[in-house]
C-alpha cells in the first residue's frame, strides 16, 4: 500500500506536542526520543507557536511513534496518555482557539451539556483549524469522537488502536469541562485497518 500523501497542520500543534513530550519525559529524554526517531532537526528548534499550516502530520505521527519505540508498546501507552493530557493543557493555555474553547463559559451548564459543548467545539476546531476531518456522533449513553484523518496514518501499522495521545487529550478535556473522570477508549484506529479513528466517551463518569 503506498504511503499517504503528507498533510499540513498548524505549527502550534506540533510545537505543543513537543513541549508536552519534554514536560513528561524531561529535556534529555525528549532529545533522546527525537534523535532516535529521526527527528533530531527539532532538537532546540521547535516549530513556531503559531497557526500557520507549515507543520507536518507525518512529523506529528513520527514524534508519537518515537515515544512508542523508546518505551515499547506497553510502556508507551501511559506515557502518551500523559503527553496527551499535557497537550490539552498547553493548547488551552497557548492556543485556546485551536480547541475552540477561547472564552467558553461552562459553569452554568449541566454536566452533559458541558461535555457536548466541549466535544462539539473540539470537533469544529479539528475541521476548521487543525486540518483534520472529524465528526461527533452519539447514542443514548455514549459520545463518539471520530477522526477520518489522523497522524497515525503516517505511523507503522499496529495490531491494536494506538492513538493514546488523543485519548489523553479527550480525558483531560472531559475532566476540565466537568471536574469528573471518564473512561475514554479508542475503539477503532486507522493504524490497524479501520476507516477512521473512533473514541468512545461514556456520558456517565467513572465512580
Amino acid at each position: 500500500m503506498p504511503e499517504p500523501e503528507d498533510r499540513p497542520m498548524p505549527n502550534a500543534q506540533l510545537y505543543i506536542l513537543l513541549v508536552a513530550i519534554e514536560e513528561v519525559m524531561g529535556e534529555n529524554g525528549a532529545k533522546a526520543v527525537l534523535r532516535a526517531g529521526g527527528l533530531g532537526h527539532f532538537i532546540d528548534n521547535y516549530p513556531p507557536n503559531n497557526t500557520e499550516l507549515e507543520a507536518s502530520m507525518a512529523d506529528f505521527g513520527a514524534a508519537q511513534q518515537a515515544v512508542e519505540d523508546f518505551y515499547g508498546p506497553r510502556g508507551a501507552r501511559a506515557m502518551l496518555i500523559r503527553i496527551g493530557r499535557a497537550t490539552f493543557r498547553y493548547t488551552l493555555q497557548e492556543q485556546p482557539a485551536i480547541l475552540g474553547l477561547a472564552g467558553l463559559a461552562l459553569k452554568a451548564l449541566p454536566m452533559g451539556s458541558r461535555m457536548k459543548k466541549v466535544l462539539d467545539n473540539i470537533t469544529k476546531a479539528a475541521n476548521e483549524d487543525v486540518n483534520l476531518k472529524a465528526h461527533l456522533r452519539e447514542d443514548q449513553n455514549t459520545y463518539y469522537y471520530v477522526n477520518e484523518v489522523c497522524p497515525c496514518q503516517w505511523r507503522p501499522k499496529h495490531e491494536r488502536p494506538a492513538c493514546f495521545t488523543t485519548v489523553g487529550v479527550l480525558l483531560e478535556a472531559m475532566q476540565w469541562a466537568t471536574g469528573r473522570n471518564f473512561r475514554v477508549q479508542e475503539v477503532a484506529c486507522i493504524s490497524n485497518g479501520a476507516s477512521a479513528c473512533v473514541y468512545r466517551i461514556p456520558k456517565e463518569p467513572m465512580e
